[in-house]
């Protein structure tokens, strides 16, 4: 008969008292409407002004009682706008999930925010996402007094976006983030373009220095070590730490195309390159003093910083110019390239510059650095 009534009681989803003992029903039956967007938060990464990105964002209730009618808004801004929507005006059922699209357009070079927000005409039943894009192209650096920083490609806008680092030095970029190798901490690092979601990917390294990365991986060279310099990859997550050439001679920076590997070796005095998978080790170029190297299609670019040039050479090595001589004791650290110009961190003068390809027209876009090290340019 005991059991009869508790089992009456649970039915009834009430909590009685059966001979002195609380009888309950399961906490999630009756607890509020709990709701969450995913991903979240959400970075839309580097889009060039006039083209558009896309996102679906799911809106999930894992409480035990329905959310009542919604209403989803993307205030923020403007350049975020709603395409698709399942869940407004829908009361979402315990278990139950729906969806929005959420388009970002950018109209001007810059990088925005917006809240993605569904709002329950139950009371305090909101979610929240924050939503990130990062419009027109820029210029990333480190700088070794323990900052990230970005400015417009014109050196206008510049912005410390993360702080902290103990000693960074090279930076390289994909369409969604920023990695940096920091060589006091022995770490590989990851931040959203726009700064946030600081995330140290690989630990445990030996003076990592340079840096590169992929469409599925990240590149960097452990400039000291037991067993002498190694160049090093892993997953664009941090997991499948791989160490893929060793014994190399102060490596520095790295550089990453479609087919190979380059560094540069300051202790030899080289510019070196291997397959991505770490075989064919080739020296390209000998009798440099090389700190970063950057490549494109056609040529290998590298930065002497106690000769103060910006060198470049073939993809083969051959054809070695001095495109740009600089003055003062120390001079270029980290190069990069894209179709038009050619930048270049300079230690000496605390500033960021560039030239075109072939070494004319050189600017200096960026004054009153600390300590300019790596430099990384938007992906075109």
């Amino acid at each position: 008969m005991h059991n009869v009534i508790r089992r009456a009681a649970v039915a009834a989803g009430a909590v009685v008292v059966v001979l002195g003992t609380w009888v309950g029903v399961a906490a999630a039956s009756t607890s509020d409407p709990v709701l969450a967007f995913t991903p979240s938060p959400y970075d839309y990464g580097q889009v060039t002004v006039g083209q558009t990105a896309t996102q679906t964002f799911t809106l999930a209730n894992t409480g035990g009682k329905a959310s009542s009618a919604l209403a989803v808004t993307v205030p923020g801004s403007a350049t975020f706008t709603i395409t698709a929507d399942t869940c407004t005006g829908t009361s979402l059922g315990p278990g139950k999930s729906c969806t929005v699209t959420v388009q970002f357009a950018p109209a001007s070079t810059r990088t925005v925010t917006a809240t993605l927000t569904a709002v329950s005409q139950r009371p305090g039943v909101v979610a929240t996402d924050s939503l990130t894009g990062t419009s027109g192209r820029h210029l990333y650096w480190t700088d070794v007094s323990g900052t990230i920083n970005e400015a417009n490609l014109d050196g206008t806008g510049v912005t410390t976006l993360v702080t902290g680092p103990s000693g960074p030095e090279g930076v390289a970029l994909d369409r969604r983030h920023i990695y940096w190798a920091d060589t006091s901490s022995g770490t590989i690092n990851e931040a959203s373009l726009g700064g946030t979601g600081v995330t140290t990917l690989v630990t445990g390294q030996n003076g990592p220095s340079g840096v590169a990365v992929d469409s599925g991986h990240i590149y960097w060279a452990n400039a000291a070590g037991n067993s002498a310099g190694t160049i090093m990859k892993a997953s664009l997550d941090g997991t499948g730490v791989t160490t893929l050439v060793t014994g190399q001679n102060l490596p520095q920076g790295v550089a990453v195309d479609g087919s190979h590997i380059y560094w540069a070796n300051l202790g030899s005095g080289t510019i070196t390159e291997a397959n991505l998978d770490g075989t064919g080790v080739t020296t390209l170029v000998s009798g440099q003093n090389p700190e970063g190297v950057a490549v494109d299609s056609s040529h290998i670019y590298w930065a002497n910083a106690l000769g103060n040039t910006i060198m470049d050479a073939n993809p083969d090595g051959t054809g070695v110019t001095t495109l740009v001589t600089l003055n003062g004791l120390l001079g270029p650290l980290g190069v990069a390239v894209d179709s038009n110009h050619i930048y270049w961190a300079n230690a000496n003068t605390h500033t960021i510059t560039e030239a075109n390809l072939d070494g004319t027209g050189v600017t200096t876009l960026v004054t009153d650095q600390g300590g300019p090290f790596g430099v990384a340019v938007s992906p075109q």
